[in-house]
């Protein structure tokens, strides 16, 4: 009885961890793909490794994509906002490492242009309304990032 008991102890955070990744993927492939401006960010956090901290830029977002063309702002990056209260308006995108020095040098040449023409940045969303909206994608002048790094 006990080497069963342990046996599904140890197998539980493994089970937990399936399940959580099925219930994202499903979300993702069932939602709406929803495009949202972006603007600001901080590339760093070392503890929790590397991704680009931004907020969406409701002024600039086309609200028709959404239902009676209101952009549901509540159902956007509500993790970040139950636990940092000192980040409330703020969203996570993770990158590999390998691409963040290039990711970073955009983002800094878009902040400090004479011009303020730089690149723009947007992210694509799985939206399911009610539900809180998961990132796939970020577009950099349109292209997704993957096509800009290379």
């Amino acid at each position: 009885m006990n080497k069963k008991f342990f046996a599904f102890l140890f197998a539980l955070p493994l089970i937990c961890l399936i399940v959580w990744t099925l219930s994202l993927a499903t979300q993702q492939k069932a939602g709406r793909d929803v495009t949202v401006e972006i603007t600001g960010y901080d590339p760093r956090d070392m503890l929790s490794g590397r991704y680009i901290l931004y907020q969406i830029d409701w002024e600039k977002t086309d609200c028709t994509q959404f239902k009676n063309n209101i952009c549901p702002k509540e159902d956007f990056c509500r993790t970040n906002k139950k636990f940092h209260s000192w980040r409330r308006n703020m969203c996570r995108f993770y990158i590999p490492e390998k691409h963040a020095n290039k990711l970073d040098k955009a983002f800094r040449e878009t902040i400090f242009s004479d011009d303020k023409k730089g690149n723009t940045f947007e992210v694509v969303y799985s939206y399911i309304e009610g539900q809180e909206a998961i990132a796939k994608d970020m577009l950099i002048n349109g292209k997704s990032w993957r096509e800009f790094v290379k």
